[in-house]
């Protein structure tokens, strides 16, 4: 099933949307994420997806208490990310209510991590992989990793991961259009891949679906539902066509 993720970003308890990750880049969409949350919920999402900006620059969760109140109140899955560095991140994600915890900086710099989670707590943890074309970034976009995309790959693969993020994150939040941009080498690496960045039109996630053969099994959309390019029902009807 192709499935579209709305997007949820906090910033200092915030809900905004940032330009390429850029933390001074910001628009405040809401004082209360879990509002928008809702929203989403019942315009008919079946999977969320929340980010922890603050934790993904400063290397821990920092804005738990805005991801507690979404996992609270909502009744559909969520995968949250932001931050994840430990064992016991995951675990208390997991314990409030996250459906999937999202690993980033730790999982990719320290291989033997992301396969100790995986043999831990399998499906419920994806490694999320942010590229400006080859280079993978990390530390919340803020540093770049100093490893050949070839061998990230083979060792996310040797990890035994299932699924995984991918963001452009030259495209993230300009509304310039996603065009199916997903790296050539994830697509048919027997991993699926849901993808991000830049999604601005029916047309982009019509691209992407074509692709669900070679693994492509979602995307996440931010920028273009909260700017109005995009309506998340009808868009949902792709999730059931």
């Amino acid at each position: 099933m192709f499935r579209i993720y709305p997007a949820v970003d906090i910033k200092e308890g915030r809900c905004v949307r940032l330009l390429r990750g850029d933390m001074d880049s910001e628009t405040v969409y809401g004082e209360r994420p879990w509002e928008m949350a809702l929203r989403w919920q019942a315009e008919g999402a079946s999977y969320l997806h929340v980010v922890d900006l603050d934790g993904a620059v400063r290397g821990r969760p920092v804005n738990l208490g805005s991801v507690r109140e979404i996992l609270e109140r909502v009744r559909i899955p969520v995968q949250v990310g932001g931050g994840v560095r430990t064992r016991e991140d995951v675990e208390r994600l997991l314990d409030l209510g996250a459906s999937r915890v999202i690993l980033g900086t730790r999982a990719l710099v320290e291989p033997a991590f992301l396969a100790e989670m995986v043999d831990s707590f399998g499906e419920r943890v994806i490694p999320s992989l942010d590229t400006r074309g080859r280079e993978v970034a990390v530390s919340g976009w803020t540093a770049s990793l100093r490893v050949p995309f070839a061998t990230l790959l083979r060792d996310l693969v040797d990890c035994g991961v299932k699924r995984l993020i991918h963001t452009d994150i030259r495209k993230d939040g300009t509304l310039a259009g996603h065009g199916a941009g997903v790296p050539g080498e994830l697509l048919g690496l027997g991993v699926g891949i849901i993808a991000a960045g830049g999604i601005s039109s029916l047309e982009d996630l019509q691209a992407l679906k074509r692709l669900s053969a070679q693994g492509v099994e979602g995307a996440v959309v931010g920028k273009a539902l909260y700017a109005g390019v995009l309506s998340l029902p009808d868009i949902l009807e792709l999730e059931e066509a």
